[in-house]
């Protein structure tokens, strides 16, 4: 009798604990079945492919969920110079996660040393074989007023009517800045980058202004430099 209660403590009390450690065993083994890539943005600086290949060399391989060392992956995808932040993760069904933030352009620079991006943080990004931002270009003494270059690509990025109408940004020797606007095809002087929420507003009242009247095609030069007021050239 007391043997039959000890067994009956030893099932109740272990059995599920073995059945677990069973079961964890097993799906430890159990092979990914799929690579999902999860892009935190629109565009596409670094494809999916790309990406399964960072954390597989050979993605057609059977690779154990046991096996799988989560940071070291989310290492190995943050080293790629298209990618901001990752995060990776498992799901019981076999399925292994990869949500990926890519870095994002504000500009593409071109200066003495050849062509890239400026991100969002104010760093140099190359450029990738797989999308093309569309971005102002920006042009002159770039490193020298890097800063002050990157404070001001801000500012129009964040300023929807500016993103889409400034297509290129010329940073001169004296750390002046012109523009050259989509529609019409005419050359902003902004100056330096200084009072440029009055700038703004003079060159969006100018835009506004002459629109009614079908007469921004006629000028090729807006200086926006003098203080409360806006000078034209014909």
């Amino acid at each position: 009798m007391y043997i039959k209660k000890i067994i009956k403590i030893f099932v109740i009390v272990f059995l599920p604990f073995c059945i677990q450690i069973f079961a964890s065993g097993r799906n430890k083994m159990r092979v990914v079945k799929e690579v999902v890539v999860d892009h935190q943005d629109e565009n596409m600086y670094v494809t999916d492919e790309a990406i399964r290949r960072t954390i597989f060399k050979d993605p057609q391989a059977q690779h154990p969920m046991g096996l799988l060392r989560l940071n070291e992956i989310e290492k190995l995808l943050d080293n790629n110079v298209m990618i901001e932040k990752s995060e990776v993760f498992c799901t019981i069904d076999g399925t292994l996660n990869a949500k990926i933030k890519q870095r994002e352009p504000i500009a593409r620079v071109y200066d003495g040393s050849g062509v890239y991006y400026m991100d969002t943080q104010g760093k140099k990004m190359p450029l990738s074989s797989s999308y093309s931002a569309r971005v102002p270009i920006l042009r002159g003494n770039t490193e020298r007023y890097w800063q002050a270059s990157y404070a001001l690509m801000q500012f129009i990025q964040n300023d929807q009517w500016m993103a889409e109408n400034i297509t290129e940004v010329l940073v001169k020797p004296n750390g002046e800045y012109e523009f050259l606007m989509r529609v019409p095809h005419f050359k902003v002087v902004f100056g330096k980058f200084e009072d440029e929420a009055l700038k703004k507003a003079n060159l969006k009242a100018f835009y506004k202004q002459l629109e009614k009247t079908d007469k921004l095609n006629e000028y090729n030069i807006v200086n926006l430099k003098y203080t409360n007021q806006v000078v034209c050239r014909k």
